[in-house]
């Protein structure tokens, strides 16, 4: 199977939208590759079979390499090539066109706001509403390029999500054009600002994504709803896009923080989402619902979500025609979802190399990291050559309770006796593992050096699929 192969090669940005992702403070600094760097990524990634690629940055077109590496990607044999960017780039006048010659296919670009209040309050950028209002007569001007909207559903253009639709559609009347609604994610900015009590969390009942839908169904827009539960779409619950991921098991291919076997699901991955008991047990569509973010349900609850009661073989036909699947293998591809688990309560994937211990007054496991001990690298507990750190699950255990406390000074002096005894990192992890403080279980796992922490924003792969390139 062809896949698609996602690049990011930018970091540096002329926005700061109230919701950016990319300002998370886990993640290290990315540094932007060289052109070298990027065409023997490009080699690897054909190498694996991918054949359509998408550049993403920061935004892309900062890049003055960017028509050379456009170019060189078909020279490799990608057969479809696409960037993202926030458009204010693209205002100057052949712009486009040279990036077309050089071989772009598609292009994502982001609009939030249909007027220039909107838009530059979300990008906090004065000039971004102008400069994508030039882009976007540039993109029209062409006649075929095709056009992906992508619109973060946030609060401050909920109540004028119809009002960009009707934008865009109007502006880009000459161009294939599919939306991607994206309700707002609470990471980076956005949860920063929740928790400041800047701002209150975005709910999805703030929002009417029914109008919405039949604004763009009258236009006959195509379109995609992301990280919305399937109980807020009604009758257009085919226009989830997890639903389309799962029903045609799209995957991409993580080529720094998985091993060379290893997939995660590109719309749907479990880790951070939630399926309440109290609402979600008994709805027909639970296979197939994205569920809800952990941080929302920290900041918003989970009363919201209701249980549908339609028949979820419809939507997985639909999902797998659309996506170039065969329907007729609905069935069995619910059956295997069906046999997926869904958790009630949030348990977050365990870092590579880190120990997870479980106790019976705790719902959700607890992790340990040891770590050789690089410069002032704050933790736990300190010895000569190790830190001792734990993964905060929520608030609270930023002040340990005594069962945790306990925990941790267990594992703290088995450290610091092994390392004055001059044991390596892997013995260190061994004993605290077989060691545990009274009432904790630890969850044998192999243990591995965990990898230097870095940046999300790397090489993937993932199926291609007609909906996906917007063929």
């Amino acid at each position: 199977m062809n896949r698609t192969a996602i690049l990011y090669i930018a970091e540096r940005c002329n926005q700061k939208c109230v919701f950016c992702l990319e300002e998370d403070g886990e993640w290290s600094e990315f540094v932007d590759p060289t052109t070298q760097q990027v065409y023997d990524v490009l080699d690897r990634l054909h190498g694996r079979g991918g054949r359509h690629i998408t550049f993403m940055g920061g935004e892309t077109f900062f890049r003055k390499d960017l028509p050379r590496i456009i170019a060189r990607a078909k020279q490799v044999g990608f057969t479809r090539v696409g960037v993202t960017t926030n458009g204010t780039v693209l205002s100057k006048p052949g712009f486009i066109a040279n990036l077309t010659k050089a071989g772009l296919d598609f292009i994502e670009l982001s609009v939030h706001g249909h007027d220039e209040a909107l838009s530059n309050l979300i990008s906090r950028n004065k000039v971004t509403f102008d400069r994508q209002a030039k882009a976007m007569a540039e993109i029209d001007e062409t006649g075929s390029l095709f056009t992906i909207v992508n619109v973060v559903i946030c609060t401050e253009n909920k109540a004028n999500l119809i009002d960009v639709a009707r934008y865009v559609c109007d502006t880009l009347a000459h161009v294939p054009v599919k939306f991607k609604f994206k309700f707002v994610s609470l990471q980076g900015w956005a949860l920063d600002r929740a928790r400041g009590g800047e701002q209150t969390a975005l709910r999805y009942e703030d929002v009417d994504f029914i109008a919405l839908a039949e604004f763009l169904r009258a236009r006959n827009a195509r379109f995609w709803f992301y990280n919305v539960p399937l109980c807020y779409l009604g009758e257009h619950a085919t226009r989830s896009h997890e639903l389309g991921v799962v029903s045609i098991d799209e995957r991409y291919f993580d080529m720094d923080h998985r091993g060379p076997n290893e997939y995660y699901d590109s719309g749907h991955q479990l880790e951070g989402r939630l399926w309440p008991t109290s609402s979600c047990a008994e709805c027909s569509t639970l296979p197939l619902c994205p569920g809800i973010e952990e941080s929302y349900r920290l900041a918003n609850g989970s009363c919201g979500l209701r249980p549908r009661g339609d028949d979820p073989i419809e939507l997985v036909r639909w999902a797998l025609g659309d996506r170039g699947g065969d329907p007729s293998h609905a069935e069995q591809r619910l059956a295997e979802l069906r046999q997926l688990p869904r958790p009630a309560s949030f348990i977050r994937n365990r870092p590579e190399g880190a120990l997870r211990f479980k106790h019976p007054d705790e719902a959700i496991p607890f992790d340990i990291t040891v770590d050789p001990r690089e410069g002032d690298k704050p933790g736990f507990a300190l010895t000569e050559r190790f830190v001792l750190g734990y993964r905060s699950r929520s608030e609270a255990d930023r002040q340990p309770a005594p069962h945790l406390l306990a925990l941790l000074e267990r594992a703290a002096r088995i450290l610091t006796d092994l390392d004055a005894a001059g044991a390596t990192l892997e013995q260190a992890r061994t004993a605290i593992m077989a060691a545990p403080a009274e009432g904790w279980i630890a969850e044998l796992q192999t243990v591995a050096a965990r990898p230097e922490r870095k940046r999300g924003k790397l090489a993937v792969l993932q199926p291609t699929t007609a909906t996906a390139t917007g063929e």
